[in-house]
């Protein structure tokens, strides 16, 4: 039994899931005064990677109905791995960042 995989993808997978985790380091390190991560270009990487990991997914499974072959696990499960780093590094970043509060009233 030879059975096919199709796993052209897997290293667009790969790049994506590693720039991801590299923004989910940046985003556990606190903000200092001259950060160059806020929490804007967190969000906007985290949506655009995870739209861009849904279309290469899509596009995949189209090629493999065409041609008949099996899906690769290991892409599937990077697919499943990047949709969690885009929702995870906004909530880290914004935990990790929040403004500390000393007290209740402020005199200025």
């Amino acid at each position: 039994m030879n059975i096919e995989v199709f796993t052209q993808f897997r290293l667009v997978f790969g790049l994506i899931l590693a720039f991801l985790s590299l923004f989910f380091i940046l985003s556990v390190l606190p903000k200092g005064h001259d950060a160059m991560v806020t929490f804007f270009s967190v969000i906007a990487v985290s949506v655009t990677h995870a739209l861009i990991a849904v279309a290469l997914i899509v596009t995949e499974n189209m090629f493999l109905d065409d041609f008949s072959m099996e899906g690769d696990s290991i892409t599937f499960f990077m697919f499943v791995a990047i949709l969690a780093l885009a929702v995870i590094n906004p909530i880290v970043y914004k935990m990790r960042n929040k403004p500390k509060r000393r007290g209740s009233y402020s005199f200025r």
